[in-house]
Formats: structure tokens, C-alpha cells, sequence
């Protein structure tokens, strides 16, 4: 959730590298070439995330196209809020509040 929070300020505050059409922006994401395209989509009015991945077939192993719910970016009351927090550990996810 971190990152898709990080990615979807990113895209707010680089206009130059987005790829924008009126409600949803659309900003690439670096897969450090292992051969995937993958692109982060921010729905600027109700906060919603999604990102759209492509991977070319190759030999031994199929191409496809995958649309995948990332969330939605919630808004906080006040600058510091945090909003949503996940930990791993040795014993798992920890859920907020426990």
C-alpha cells in the first residue's frame, strides 16, 4: 500500500511524466528490465488505484494482460495522519488495531 501511496503522490507531482486524460492518469512504472510493462491508474476523482500489466510471451512461458485493483487512496484529517499501515514480521500481517 506504501508504494501504490508514494506512486499515486508521484503522479500528482510530476505532471511532465504522466499520461493524462481528463479523470484517470496514468503513470508508468520501471520494472527494471525483467520484460514487463506495467503502468500505475489513478482515478483522480474518487481515489480509486489499478494497475495494468503486460508480459510478453516467450519461449517456455505465455504473454499476457492483467488489469489488477490496487485499492483506494483514502485522505487523511490532517498533514501526518496516517491513513492505512501494514507490517510483515516473523509471525505474519499485523492488522491495524492488533
Amino acid at each position: 500500500m506504501k508504494r501504490m501511496i508514494c506512486a499515486a503522490l508521484i503522479t500528482l507531482a510530476l505532471p511532465g511524466l504522466v499520461h493524462a486524460d481528463g479523470r484517470y492518469q496514468m503513470l508508468p512504472l520501471d520494472q527494471m528490465g525483467i520484460g514487463a510493462e506495467k503502468i500505475l491508474i489513478l482515478d483522480t476523482v474518487s481515489g480509486h488505484l489499478w494497475t495494468w500489466t503486460e508480459h510478453a510471451a516467450t519461449r517456455g512461458q505465455s504473454g499476457g494482460r492483467y488489469l489488477i485493483y490496487q485499492g483506494q487512496v483514502t485522505p487523511g484529517t490532517q498533514a501526518g495522519d496516517m491513513v492505512q499501515k501494514e507490517e510483515w514480521g516473523g509471525r505474519g500481517v499485523r492488522s491495524p488495531g492488533r
